[in-house]
């Protein structure tokens, strides 16, 4: 028996009949030869995958927003269709550089109203930093946190300093994005 693996289709092996035998695999490849496949190693067209390289590997294509011919690239089209943009003889990729990928919700409304394939800008949740105001009125009377104890007079309140940078990120490793096509 032998095996081919010709960078394109993906593996093919005769057909074998019997039972699997786990020295040789007999009996295992006819459920992963090349017709079952839609990719190499049976990666399926549309899945976006992380590489730590510059260059796209073959059979993938930076996911960089890029206009593509929705002939020349068929097969991803019917995948992806117009949901990164695009119309005619034209769709758009994902651009995924520089962001951080979220699950689609899919009606779990955990982050419903959002269409696939859309894009979030960044957000904080509302929230507050109290700190309370104090004073003293010079005869011995203090008034904290808006709490009067007599004759009060206002005389400032405390605010803190902005800090952090220029965005809200967590820890991170940047990695080149590419879709299978």
């Amino acid at each position: 028996m032998s095996i081919v693996l010709d960078g394109t289709t993906g593996i093919t092996a005769p057909a074998v009949t019997g039972p699997i035998d786990a020295a040789n695999l007999t009996g295992v490849l006819p459920a992963i030869d090349g017709s079952a496949l839609t990719g190499i190693n049976g990666t399926p067209i549309g899945a976006v995958v992380h590489f730590a390289a510059s260059a796209a590997p073959a059979g993938f294509i930076k996911a960089n927003g890029a206009s593509l011919s929705t002939t020349t690239y068929a097969a991803l089209f019917a995948v992806i269709g117009y949901a990164f943009g695009g119309s005619g003889a034209s769709f758009n990729l994902p651009d995924l550089r520089g962001e951080f990928l979220r699950g689609w919700d899919d009606a779990r409304g955990v982050d419903s109203g959002r269409g696939f394939g859309s894009a979030q800008d960044d957000a904080f949740r509302s929230h507050n930093h109290y700190i309370g105001t104090y004073g003293y009125d010079g005869g011995g009377s203090v008034k904290y946190n808006d709490v009067s104890f007599s004759n009060w007079q206002n005389v400032g309140t405390i605010s803190t300093a902005a800090t952090g940078g220029t965005e809200t990120r967590p820890r991170n490793v940047a990695l080149l994005a590419c879709i299978k096509y």
